[in-house]
């Protein structure tokens, strides 16, 4: 495995580690919503200041600026509808993100 991918896979689990309620607001929630809108809405509440200063504060060598946290977690954590049962669920795509192209120009 090359360092850089190691270095990724380390940062993704500090950043799932370092906020637990964040962990558990986003990552623990399987629950259906029934539009984006209110979707949009709950995640919202768990990219709260908080959450974006404390991983900052944690993880400088990841993220220059309250922006670039503000980016990664509107990236990673997405709403996405499910056309089975019409509902939207929030979609995790943090490793995704951490290996975009996007976040490479950003770090």
């Amino acid at each position: 495995m090359e360092m850089k991918t190691i270095s990724i896979l380390t940062g993704l689990a500090a950043i799932v580690a370092a906020s637990p309620a964040f962990s558990n607001h986003l990552l623990g929630n399987h629950t259906p919503f029934p539009s984006r809108g209110a979707c949009e809405s709950f995640t919202a509440e768990g990219l709260s200041f908080v959450e974006r200063d404390a991983l900052l504060d944690a993880f400088p060598q990841f993220f220059n600026s309250e922006g670039d946290v503000t980016s990664f977690l509107t990236r990673a954590w997405t709403c996405e509808l499910n056309e089975d049962d019409g509902q939207w669920y929030i979609g995790d795509h943090r490793f995704d993100v951490l290996n975009s192209d996007w976040y490479q120009r950003h770090h």
